[in-house]
């Protein structure tokens, strides 16, 4: 049985400066905008290099580590869309039902529908055991920190700020998606 150590501080550190490298020289030459919308994103074939990180792949999981191409990432961009399009319309259709039924409530919409300017991800790539190419998309609201670039948001409940799935680039689906719900 092989057994595979995990990296050293030096050795992430590494790995860490080669993926932000590799991210710069994609980006180079690309203009900058004021904003920066998704629906941009895949019409221009840019990708908005601020509002992820690709983290690497945890051995202990099946599958193995790869590594995403600009071309993967405006993929991503794409299907993580089309997925939130899916999403929405029963979210907004939800709120309505409530907000219809008890408007002393005073909810908010965009505590049931996701809009992705608001969130950060994290990708986390890895080849399948069918050799299939598949990302692990995090994401959260807020800003990033030192930790949140490094390694996986994690938190219970916190409800729409938090949501993950799993996009397979080999065959363009989504799936598994988890929207954490509210305590």
């Amino acid at each position: 049985m092989l057994h595979l150590k995990r990296p050293t501080p030096m050795t992430r550190q590494l790995i860490y400066s080669i993926i932000i490298l590799t991210i710069c020289l994609v980006s180079c030459g690309q203009k900058k905008t004021e904003t920066k919308k998704y629906e941009n994103a895949t019409s221009t074939n840019r990708v908005d290099t601020s509002i992820f990180v690709v983290l690497p792949f945890d051995t202990s999981q099946i599958g193995k580590p790869t590594h995403l191409t600009a071309d993967d990432l405006l993929k991503i961009e794409t299907i993580l869309k089309r997925c939130i399009i899916d999403y929405n319309p029963e979210q907004e259709k939800r709120f309505q039902e409530i907000n219809d039924k008890h408007p002393e409530y005073k909810l908010d919409k965009r505590h049931f529908i996701i809009d992705l300017t608001r969130y950060k991800r994290q990708y986390m790539p890895t080849i399948n055991s069918k050799g299939e190419k598949e990302v692990w998309v995090n994401c959260f609201c807020g800003q990033w920190d030192k930790s949140s670039r490094t390694n996986p948001v994690i938190v219970m409940d916190g409800g729409n700020c938090f949501f993950n799935l799993k996009i397979n680039l080999t065959t363009g689906q989504y799936y598994e998606l988890i929207v954490n719900g509210e305590a």
